[in-house]
């Protein structure tokens, strides 16, 4: 109802189009900020979080690398000697204690003698105690590394040599460092939530989370109803733990839902300042118009094209009812000379179509021309209208032009001798020379067709003489190669040499093989001899002869023919067979791992054969190229498996001898293709 009002009303057309053109953009700029306003925010600063997040990992990482360089430091004075004496000196008591002082962090240093009892510690005291997580000292310091986790304490330590012996090992210097401490480097904002998480431990410092997160990479991210949340893997010693930082998707995208407050707020006071400016605009537009229209529809009615309309303004209205004004007058004008004109015209247009159809059905060089002179003089009443070879040029006369196609360029043939100067009307010239032209084309049509004939016979036969000639020596080739891997004595070398040689010639036979077949099916030389075939054990035979091949990759072959209800089927077996052994050795030589399913149904009145793999695939966009003669796509196995690039295609070419199809379908590379032979059930065997 609304589209016919629209329709037929000029005023409503404008009205919209001032509401489209004044409120679209406003409407549609809200819209983008809306759905694709908020996504382009929330991707910023997801990205921003992961800078912020690596500064951060930066500084933790450069601390606890500072402090593992003190540890080292520590360990390598000369009064880490006192370890071995009887009476420990306090002075490396004194010294750990200096040094937490100097760190200004919840930390604890020990010195751990050889039999792992702390000699001493960083609260000034000789505790003569041992360590509690000396097994794991110990472990780390097997798998050399110089730090371990308990609980929420980070553990940095190095190995302390004697001075006067740097091969003699005196004991440990342990750092014990809490991991609260990294609350420090957080960043500390109101809706800015910072943790470290382990996930081996679970276990998780900082700001704690209200949902739960899946962490299985390095890096990600996670968008919530109320977070935005990204992660990345702490490196070196903390390898294990992981950085979540978090921002409050209110406090981020509050710009934003303001923003969307005030459009809505502004959308009903821009659609009523349009419709009001649009009401006027149209009504002003429209008035002039009416009454042309009403002028228009009068004449219409009385056939009275001397009427005039009443020009009211210079505008472009007032332009357009003197233009209007002006086509009435061309229009009587016109009208008296049409009606004696297109009479005339339709008649040479009736005899033009009849000459064209009579020129299109010759076969010969000579029967085009003859046949042509022949209408032309009919239709001129004038027999002295000849035709003039390329001997002999005119210039009045009409010339006609072929193709030469080896040079690539038109070149004289021949003209009509028709005087064209004698011509009082340009469209008579334009009619004699659109006959001139269609003899034109006739006679390249000839000429290609007998070219094109020519070289097909040349090519099949050429193919067929050369791919006999080739296949004699080949097969002699294979016979000495084999029999010279079967009976003579060769060395390991020698052996590899004649077995290459044997594998190139077989490569080179099958290549010939297929393009004979190719070329006796261009030929027509081909038949199909339709026989019953049980479809079913033609498939069990093939995939048992092909079940070695697979098992040499360790790929399953795996037939289900449950879905094929009749087993019967007239086709022929050979070519059946081929085309199978084909497809399904294509699947086998471009799978690397998986499987190859051979599933055989039946669908309305078609018989489909399907062969998937779970091979490399093939893009959308390569698909139709696999069925070109001699066409090799660029992958990764192309390198292991060389082939002619003539197996699809023939196989095409086969399934169409036998009133069927091949299609081949895939989601892309890497996720494997299926191959579709689909035979019409019109052959079915009652």
């Amino acid at each position: 109802m609304i589209f016919s009002i629209y329709k037929t009303s000029l005023y409503k057309k404008l009205l919209l189009a001032f509401i489209f053109v004044g409120f679209f953009p406003f409407l549609l700029f809200y819209i983008y900020a809306i759905y694709w306003g908020e996504e382009k925010i929330v991707n910023k600063l997801i990205s921003d979080q992961f800078i912020q997040a690596q500064k951060i990992i930066d500084v933790i990482d450069n601390h606890l690398s500072s402090l593992d360089k003190e540890v080292r430091f520590i360990s390598k004075l000369d009064l880490m000697d006192d370890i071995v004496a009887e009476d420990i000196d306090k002075r490396i008591a004194r010294l750990l204690t200096q040094k937490k002082e100097d760190i200004a962090l919840d930390v604890e240093l020990f010195v751990i003698d050889s039999d792992s009892v702390i000699v001493a510690s960083s609260n000034g005291k000789i505790i003569s105690a041992k360590f509690n997580d000396s097994d794991k000292l110990h472990n780390a310091n097997k798998e050399n590394k110089t730090y371990f986790f308990q609980g929420d304490k980070f553990y940095i330590n190095s190995k302390i040599y004697a001075s006067f012996n740097p091969d003699k090992e005196l004991g440990f210097l342990v750092l014990q460092y809490n991991l609260k401490n990294l609350d420090k480097f957080f960043i500390h904002q109101i809706g800015i939530h910072n943790s470290i998480y382990n996930y081996k431990k679970k276990t998780l410092l900082g700001n704690k989370i209200s949902f739960d997160i899946d962490i299985s990479k390095d890096k990600g991210d996670y968008i919530s109803d109320n977070h935005l949340l990204v992660y990345k893997k702490l490196p070196n010693r903390m390898q294990d733990w992981y950085l979540i930082y978090s921002v409050d998707k209110e406090l981020a995208l509050s710009f934003l839902y303001d923003f969307t407050y005030f459009m809505i707020f502004m959308i009903p006071i821009a659609l009523i300042v349009i419709l009001f400016i649009g009401i006027l605009s149209a009504k002003n537009i429209i008035r002039s118009i009416v009454y042309l229209t009403q002028t228009a529809e009068n004449i219409t009615k009385t056939k009275d094209y001397s009427a005039k309309v009443m020009v009211s303004s210079n505008d472009e209205i007032g332009r357009l009812s003197v233009a209007f004004n002006e086509l009435l007058h061309a229009t009587n004008n016109a009208l008296e000379t049409l009606e004696e004109e297109n009479e005339l015209r339709l008649k040479r247009f009736i005899k033009l179509i009849e000459i064209f159809n009579t020129i299109i059905q010759t076969k010969t060089e000579n029967e085009c021309i003859e046949l042509s002179i022949n209408e032309m003089q009919k239709l001129t009443n004038n027999d002295k209208l000849h035709f003039i070879d390329n001997t002999s040029k005119s210039k009045n006369a009409i010339p006609i032009f072929v193709s030469d196609f080896d040079k690539d360029e038109k070149v004289y043939f021949g003209a009509i001798a028709l005087d064209i100067n004698s011509l009082s009307d340009k469209n008579e010239d334009k009619f004699y020379h659109s006959i001139a032209t269609m003899i034109s084309l006739q006679l390249d049509r000839i000429r290609l067709v007998d070219r094109t004939m020519l070289a097909s016979r040349a090519k099949s036969a050429f193919i067929s003489n050369m791919s006999h000639e080739l296949r004699t020596p080949l097969n002699a080739i294979i016979g000495f190669t084999q029999y010279m891997i079967a009976y003579e004595e060769l060395s390991e070398e020698q052996e590899d040499i004649v077995s290459n040689i044997e594998k190139s010639a077989q490569y080179l036979l099958e290549m010939i093989n297929e393009i004979l077949d190719i070329a006796k099916i261009e030929a027509g030389k081909m038949e199909a001899s339709f026989v019953n075939v049980n479809i079913k054990d033609t498939l069990k035979d093939i995939v048992t002869m092909l079940t070695p091949l697979a098992e040499q990759k360790k790929l399953a072959l795996i037939l289900n023919t449950q879905e094929l209800k009749d087993e019967l089927f007239l086709t022929d077996p050979k070519l059946f067979k081929q085309i199978i052994i084909n497809l399904i050795s294509n699947s086998i030589k471009f799978t690397e791992k998986g499987s190859v399913n051979i599933e055989a149904f039946q669908m309305k009145d078609k018989i489909k054969i399907s062969i998937k793999d779970t091979g490399i695939g093939i893009s959308s966009e390569d698909i139709s190229k696999l069925f070109n003669d001699f066409t090799q796509l660029e992958n990764v196995m192309q390198k292991k498996h060389k082939g002619t690039g003539l197996g699809l295609s023939l196989s095409k070419k086969l399934s169409n001898l036998l009133g069927g199809d091949i299609e081949l379908r895939s989601e892309g590379l890497n996720y494997g293709c299926e191959a579709i032979l689909s035979i019409s059930e019109e052959k079915k065997s009652l």
